[in-house]
Parts: structure tokens; C-alpha cells; sequence
């Protein structure tokens, strides 16, 4: 009986409070939860369908990803020795992302495979972190292949992931900008882009064989010139 009666009073003592200073007395039970204000430009990016509408950006993002978890990867057990492994550590990176059929490792071999399950890139300020670049080899000049990676510049400029054949690393030891100028200007080799838009199983359900091309061309490690990288 004595609880109830300070209960009475505790109760009539906070709506008499209430009642003088004219604030409203609202019961916890009785706020309905409401989602935090939305503030332009303060929300992350939200994983939509959108995005899953567009598999040539979900694949690229795929590639970077893996491309990252692949940085410093030893490549002197990949096809090429460490030494001319470019074409098998970026195989290595495309297979982990799109499984089987794998991706061969060879250099022509990966050109052909562009070519029927990517699509080439005409303008630099249309490359993302994802796709490929290549400065396919001459008779006399081995080739380079790589991944884009982050944008490091407005010109626009990129980190490009590759292999190191002075450390048999695959590391981003390249810059799009020192890329031309080795491989295009002093070499004399082409610089292209290329974005993989679909899966290998495609080529798989067409039921596509494809000799290596490497496999019938006479070795060139006599006659190269020295890279910092291959």
C-alpha cells in the first residue's frame, strides 16, 4: 500500500512539473522507430541491382580486387620463370575471378581470349581499375601485359599491376604514363585496352579449342632487349 502511494506521488509530481513548464510527456512505448536523416552525399554506395545489371563493372571490380590480393605474388613457378611471366601472373588473376575453363597463360593465347570476351578501350579516360593493358611483342621485342589499377592522376594517370622480372613479383611497378613511354616510345610496341565483359563459359558452351600460338613460335629470349619488367 506504502509503494503504491509513492508511486501515486512520483507519478502526479512529474505530470504537475509537466502541466507548469508546458513540455508534453510522451511514453517510451509510444515513439515509433524512424530511419536517421538522410544527408546528401553522406552515404556510402549502396550495392544494388543496378550494379548487378552491368557485369562488365561487376567483373572489373572483381579483377582489382583479386589483382590487390595478388600484389607481391611470387612468379618464378608461373609459366615464363619470373622472367617473361607477365601473361601467366594476370591469368593467374583472371582465373581465380572467373574459374573454369581456365585462362591460358601464354601471351597470344590471352590476346585471342580478349578479344572474344572482352572489348577494347579506344580512349585513356575510359579506363577503371579492372581492365587489362597490353603492348602485344614484336619478332624481336617481348611484349607486356597488366592490370589497371588505382587512378594516381587527372592526365588520367594509373598504378598498373605486373609482373617484375628483376624481383619475379607480380607488383604495381608501373604508371601508365612510364608504361607508353618504355613500351610505346622506346620499344616501338602498341599499347591497347581491353575489358573483360564475360565469362570464360561462354567459350566453354560454344565448345572453342585454341591452340597456343606461343607454343609454335620460335623462342625470342635471344634477341630481347632488357626490361625492367616482363
Amino acid at each position: 500500500m506504502l509503494q503504491s502511494w509513492f508511486c501515486f506521488l512520483w507519478t502526479s509530481t512529474i505530470w504537475l512539473w509537466s502541466f507548469l513548464i508546458g513540455t508534453p510527456v510522451v511514453q517510451a512505448g509510444s515513439l515509433l522507430e524512424q530511419p536517421p536523416p538522410r544527408i546528401p552525399g553522406a552515404q556510402l554506395p549502396e550495392s544494388g541491382a543496378e550494379d548487378g545489371d552491368r557485369p562488365g563493372r561487376d567483373i572489373g571490380a572483381r579483377i582489382y580486387q583479386e589483382t590487390i590480393y595478388s600484389a607481391g605474388m611470387d612468379t618464378g613457378s608461373l609459366p615464363g620463370g619470373g622472367n617473361f611471366s607477365s601473361a601467366s601472373a594476370v591469368c593467374f588473376v583472371l582465373n581465380r575471378v572467373l574459374g573454369s575453363p581456365p585462362v591460358s597463360p601464354y601471351f597470344s593465347e590471352l590476346e585471342r581470349w580478349l578479344e572474344a570476351n572482352g572489348r577494347r578501350i579506344a580512349e585513356q579516360g575510359q579506363l577503371r581499375p579492372g581492365d587489362l593493358i597490353l603492348s602485344p611483342h614484336s619478332l624481336t621485342v617481348a611484349g607486356q601485359v597488366g592490370i589497371i589499377g588505382r587512378k594516381i592522376s587527372d592526365h588520367p594517370d594509373f598504378e598498373i599491376y605486373s609482373n617484375s622480372a628483376r624481383n619475379h613479383l607480380f607488383v604495381p611497378n608501373w604508371s601508365l604514363r612510364k608504361w607508353k613511354e618504355y613500351f610505346e616510345s622506346q620499344l616501338g610496341l602498341e599499347v591497347v585496352f581491353f575489358r573483360v565483359i564475360r565469362s570464360p563459359e561462354k567459350e566453354k558452351e560454344q565448345g572453342e579449342t585454341r591452340e597456343s600460338l606461343d607454343c609454335r613460335r620460335p623462342p625470342l629470349f635471344g634477341c630481347l632487349p632488357t626490361s625492367p619488367s616482363r
